[in-house]
């Protein structure tokens, strides 16, 4: 099945609201987007698009920002509480600045496009907004599918006493592959970012990596690492849905205001997590990774504090690395250089030092021997999440192979063209 006939059936029962008090745009927006296979309705008011929205679900509100009676800020706002999973865009002239901050702060905006609007830009936002959406619906079936399983270990507890051994294996066993989905849950966060066109998922899983081997270097313990590699990987997270200029301009180009809202990143990542109570050390993490050493001390507890040393240093070796904080990409040693010119002040000392001792850690991981899909067999264990040439998270680290997911693995290999080498954890004798 080609890409596009996939997408076309993706998005088949997905709804686009188009808002705008001139009939013209809104014909206009009906005539982009009519080859398209997901349904497009409009309306030519914010009440009217009320309206519409109490009597059908919509995925995705496109809204003009001025407009009579009610501007597309207001109706964000009432959309982002009475309908918070619904991805809205906003259209917004360069003359409306005043109108776009009281949208992104009220109407929590995903995206922002320019009028007039390329075409290709706009189809390109909606159709990122259908995928983070469907997304999003996988996560929550995702979670059913858990909370089932965890229904059924509590029943299990009801079976006769004949049967304890059995139910404990049993037990045993959906614990193991309920930890393999919570897993796989929380990674699908990493998704967002290996689709967001701004953001880059190499960059994520480099500094995940070297925050992981920090971690490793300052004997933490296995929850504490977890977080800070999760924290590594969601990283930027709280950058989707800004706008590209500040997402790709290297922080010392930027202007005042603009680095303002970029450093506002840290509450956003934690508007996201917040409902994730499972992810409360990594959302602490995130919101105050770029705080000072000084604000740190005053606000998070030691656990946290640590963590933000290491996430600080891992991120902003690969930002200096990737020129996003200068335009020049420096090399090793010059990134050590400018990292030694904050120490103390953004960069912890005792993290810097681990660095400037292991200049191995920054290396990529030694290949290991992998097998081909067709050399796998049901019951080894994934080593290594399992990610497609785009990116995306197919199957998280842990993983137990069943003759199910082998076979969806071959064919994904048939469909795609793409060949996988997979790392398996060695065979355990216990």
């Amino acid at each position: 099945m080609s890409d596009s006939s996939t997408q076309n059936a993706l998005y088949s029962d997905m709804t686009v609201l188009c808002v705008d008090d001139e009939r013209i745009i809104l014909r206009t927006l009906q005539r982009l987007f009519h080859r398209k296979s997901y349904n497009v309705i409009i309306a030519n008011s914010a009440k009217n698009a009320l309206e519409i929205l109490e009597k059908t679900h919509v995925d995705i509100v496109v809204s003009d920002m001025r407009m009579p009676e009610m501007d597309g800020a207001a109706l964000l706002a009432i959309v982002a509480n009475s309908h918070p999973d619904t991805y809205r865009i906003v259209l917004s002239g360069y003359a409306d600045f005043e109108s776009t901050v009281a949208a992104i702060n009220l109407g929590k905006i995903n995206r922002f496009i320019n009028k007039p609007w390329n075409n290709d830009d706009l189809i390109n936002a909606v159709e990122e907004g259908l995928e983070i959406t469907h997304l999003k619906k996988e996560n929550h079936n995702l979670k059913r599918k858990i909370e089932k399983k965890n229904k059924l270990l509590k029943s299990l507890n009801h079976d006769l006493e004949g049967k304890i051994n059995l139910r404990t294996k049993q037990i045993r066993t959906s614990l193991t592959r309920n930890e393999q989905d919570n897993k796989a849950c929380e990674k699908m966060l990493f998704n967002f970012i290996a689709i967001s066109p701004d953001l880059n998922a190499d960059f994520a899983k480099n500094v995940a990596q070297l925050a992981g081997r920090l971690g490793e270097k300052l004997c933490l313990d296995k929850e504490a690492l977890h977080d800070i590699r999760l924290s590594g990987f969601l990283n930027e997270i709280g950058l989707l849905g800004f706008d590209s200029t500040i997402v790709c301009t290297p922080f010392n180009l930027l202007n005042f205001e603009q680095k303002k809202i970029f450093l506002t990143q840290g509450d956003i990542a934690q508007q996201i997590l917040s409902p994730a109570q499972r992810l409360n050390g990594v959302k602490a993490i995130l919101t105050y990774q770029f705080h000072s050493l000084a604000e740190l001390k005053n606000k998070v507890n030691s656990k946290t504090l640590l963590a933000c040393k290491i996430i600080s240093v891992a991120r902003d070796y690969w930002r200096f690395s990737w020129g996003k904080i200068d335009v020049k990409r420096l090399d090793h040693k010059q990134v050590l250089v400018a990292l030694n010119k904050s120490k103390g002040l953004k960069y912890a000392k005792e993290v810097l030092d681990i660095l400037m001792a292991n200049p191995e850690l920054v290396i990529d991981n030694i290949s290991e021997q992998g097998l081909t899909t067709r050399q796998l067999l049901p019951d080894m264990v994934l080593k290594y999440g399992l990610f497609s040439a785009n990116n995306l998270l197919i199957l998280a680290e842990g993983h137990e192979f069943t003759e199910h997911t082998i076979n969806k693995l071959i064919e994904y290999e048939i469909n795609q063209k793409h060949q996988f080498t997979i790392v398996i954890e060695p065979l355990s004798l216990s």
